[in-house]
């Protein structure tokens, strides 16, 4: 059941979190690296091209991540984020983007404005997915795609706490560091920025008050909300980044070889990834 008090009480966590690091997003946050900016840009890229190039809506726009990468392949763009701060980071010179201060449950779009909806490592800051889901799909012209990154991976994060704390120093580097990232991000935040870690829970709220996102139950809500066909992509192994950095390690082989024995490597997958057609 819906707690509209404490779903305010996230909502506002979000507002005063992204303000407090709106300044150093587009330098600090992970999905900024080039690598990960070719591979969404190159999926945007595609998606255009089977859905029609006329309108993109980012929902929880932010700073601007996707709509930059998004404005060679559209004529219009929309971004909408609750955040005055993070929407004065977006970059307007293209001409093309139109911008909206609002909640993604009520967006002032009419009906079918978009042939693709985006949500970029957005929807894990919502108390509720659903209504986002259902506005995503009012949103999309018949035909249109809504996609999604960067969503938690519950199995991932279930994994991570089920080590023994204690043993820590006995895991190798990169578990360590995944432990320090999954399960301590918000007083690695508090000592780094000052913000309160209860504000950095709460924004991200799907992430570090649930535990993750189940791939499962995503299904289902996409479908139950209309969307004709719903694919669901576990990606980003443990560790892939040092791995591609710091080893002479193949990265796409070892990303190939656990794709290939999914289900049972879906805990070692950090994110799932989401397009759904209407």
């Amino acid at each position: 059941m819906t707690d509209p008090d404490f779903k305010k009480s996230v909502m506002d966590a979000n507002i005063a979190y992204h303000t407090a690091i709106a300044a150093a997003y587009e330098t600090e946050q992970p999905h900024y690296l080039p690598e990960n900016r070719a591979l969404v840009s190159s999926r945007i890229a595609d998606l255009a091209q089977k859905v029609g190039n006329e309108t993109l809506v980012d929902l929880g726009c932010g700073a601007g991540f996707v709509l930059d990468l998004a404005v060679p392949f559209f004529q219009r763009l929309y971004g909408v984020d609750i955040t005055p701060a993070m929407l004065s980071r977006v970059d307007l010179s293209s001409g093309k983007i139109v911008l909206h201060q609002a909640s993604t449950e009520s967006v002032p779009l009419n009906d079918q404005t978009a042939n693709m909806v985006t949500a970029n490592s957005y929807l894990h800051h919502l108390y509720e997915i659903r209504p986002t889901i259902s506005e995503a799909y009012r949103l999309l012209k018949p035909g249109g795609v809504f996609y999604s990154e960067e969503d938690p991976n519950v199995d991932y994060w279930d994994a991570l706490k089920s080590l023994e704390p204690s043993a820590k120093e006995a895991y190798s580097g990169i578990v360590r560091r995944e432990l320090t990232a999954v399960l301590d991000t918000h007083t690695v935040i508090e000592q780094d920025k000052g913000i309160d870690p209860k504000i950095v829970q709460m924004a991200e709220y799907q992430k570090m008050m649930v535990g993750g996102m189940r791939e499962k139950e995503l299904n289902t809500m996409l479908q139950e909300v209309g969307f004709s066909k719903v694919n669901i992509e576990y990606y980003w192994y443990m560790g892939q980044g040092i791995v591609m950095h710091q080893t002479d390690l193949h990265a796409p082989d070892i990303e190939a070889y656990l794709q290939m024995v999914l289900p049972f490597s879906k805990h070692l997958f950090k994110y799932l990834r989401i397009m759904a057609w209407k």
